[in-house]
């Protein structure tokens, strides 16, 4: 542990400059020269880190550092770069600091709250009121202020309040609108669904923090993702999505990574993947556990190092935030030798999970069937509502729905399509499988049985024998050959 001072540079008040505006040298009454000439010794510090927010300052940034290193000889300073996009955006600036302050959580901080913008000295007091760490607010005044006998350096004392800032703040905003049932951007929540909602709105607030999001097929992985992403500092910089299941190992390398010009066979040009397209943003990794060890390996390697290196190219340094979803047990994966336990534990940092249709409450069910009915509605133009007869919505509201939400959408789709003016909604409109799940002849025969599970899973898992495989916990070479043996019995 040391005693760490860090600060923005101060780009008006830190450098001289010329005539025309540009740099001519070093502000020797700048906040920073300042500080290291009167306070640096006498507060025992240790080492300085100072924050520039734009690479076009790194040049400033590098001859301060190189100045006061010249006249502090010993002493340990240094720039670093803490890209903002806009420094008056409180919301992106406090995140980018909270992190970085959490990232040197066992050093005794010292936060020089002179330099930087409003909103940066804004960022600096709420981080050090709510985040528990071992931090100080220093200000200093400047020198025609300084009176005979006074002190020039200032620390600003707070009293903290046992309820923490930022919590006060998040539960406003997420308990707005009141109504039982809220929806926004085409979907509605419920408050099984706003519980999850609430916990992915603390996430997408601390930057940087990767994210597991599990939960069966149709659940609404890649909204609650989005939710992430456009809640966050990220929300404007890009948002990729990459189902990995349906990709051969080269493919999806390429597809994340990128490559140059020859580096396989029909690599006719230099391809940027998806991370280096999504810097600064945030990529979503859908049906992660299908991804091979070889893949597993260089994922890995991009959330520790936050490196790629695109396929016969260099490496570069990237700046994106992961989201992952899986639909397999991810631990048992590991237990089986399957996947990484190292990258399990990497993209966990935060786990959010969705509760299956099946295990919601019949109000919200109910709920969610009126949200879809009205949904539909406005995407296929109809003009009014589907009438549903008593027994037909009860159908509805019992069925277990392996497919969950995109079933029940899709299945009120076809339901649309097929019923014309206003005719009420009868059981015997609705799809086989939903009035009569087990139909005069059915087998009882295990292996009709066995067939017509595994084609069902097959059918839900978008005849994709990996993803398929995964769900059934069973090898996937069995399932291939169990497949084939039914093609070849219906000829």
């Amino acid at each position: 542990m040391s005693r760490l001072l860090v600060s923005w540079i101060a780009t008006t008040r830190d450098f001289l400059k010329n005539e025309q505006g540009a740099f001519s040298g070093i502000n020797p009454l700048g906040p920073t020269s300042n500080f290291h000439q009167h306070y640096f010794e006498e507060e025992k510090l240790q080492q300085h880190i100072l924050l520039y927010s734009d690479v076009r300052q790194e040049n400033h940034a590098t001859h301060l550092v190189a100045h006061l290193r010249r006249e502090y000889p010993g002493r340990a300073i240094s720039a670093e770069l803490l890209p903002l996009t806009d420094i008056i955006d409180l919301e992106e600036v406090k995140t980018k600091v909270e992190t970085w302050l959490l990232a040197h959580r066992e050093h005794e901080l010292a936060i020089f709250f002179s330099p930087g913008a409003s909103i940066m000295q804004v960022a600096w007091y709420i981080c050090h009121t709510t985040l528990n760490l071992r931090t100080r607010l220093l200000q200093t005044r400047d020198a025609k202020f300084v009176k005979d006998g006074w002190q020039g350096l200032v620390e600003i004392v707070v009293e903290r309040s046992q309820a923490p800032v930022t919590a006060i703040i998040g539960q406003q905003l997420l308990d707005e609108p009141k109504a039982q049932y809220s929806s926004g951007a085409g979907h509605l929540l419920t408050p099984t669904l706003r519980a999850v909602y609430r916990r992915a709105y603390l996430v997408a607030k601390t930057d940087d923090v990767t994210v597991l999001i599990r939960g069966e097929s149709g659940t609404g992985k890649e909204q609650l993702a989005r939710y992430v992403h456009e809640e966050s500092a990220r929300a404007g910089q890009p948002y990729l999505v990459l189902n990995c299941a349906a990709l051969t190992d080269s493919v999806l390398e390429s597809r994340l990574f990128g490559h140059k010009k020859g580096a396989f066979t029909g690599a006719d040009r230099d391809a940027k993947g998806l991370f280096e397209l999504a810097d600064g943003g945030t990529i979503f990794l859908d049906e992660i556990g299908d991804i091979s060890p070889a893949v597993q390996m260089a994922l890995l390697r991009v959330l520790q190092e936050k490196e790629i290196q695109p396929l016969g190219g260099s490496p570069r340094k990237v700046d994106v935030r992961v989201v992952a979803a899986t639909n397999a047990a991810l631990e048992e994966c590991c237990r089986q030798g399957r996947f990484r336990w190292d990258l399990y534990y990497r993209l966990a940092v935060a786990e959010l999970e969705l509760p299956a249709l099946r295990n919601w409450p019949l109000p919200e069910r109910e709920a969610l069937l009126d949200h879809l009915l009205e949904n539909r509605r406005q995407a296929l133009k109809r003009p009014t509502p589907l009438r549903l007869a008593a027994a037909a919505r009860q159908l509805l509201l019992g069925h277990t729905y392996q497919g969950n939400i995109r079933e029940l959408e899709n299945l009120l789709t076809t339901v649309y399509v097929f019923t014309e003016g206003q005719e009420l909604v009868q059981p015997t409109d609705l799809p086989r499988r939903l009035r009569e799940p087990a139909p005069a002849g059915y087998s009882l025969r295990l292996a009709d049985v066995e067939q017509e599970h595994l084609l069902r899973v097959m059918a839900l898992k978008n005849n994709v024998v990996r993803q398929a495989a995964l769900a059934l916990a069973i090898d996937e070479r069995t399932l291939a050959a169990k497949l084939n043996k039914y093609k070849q019995e219906l000829g």
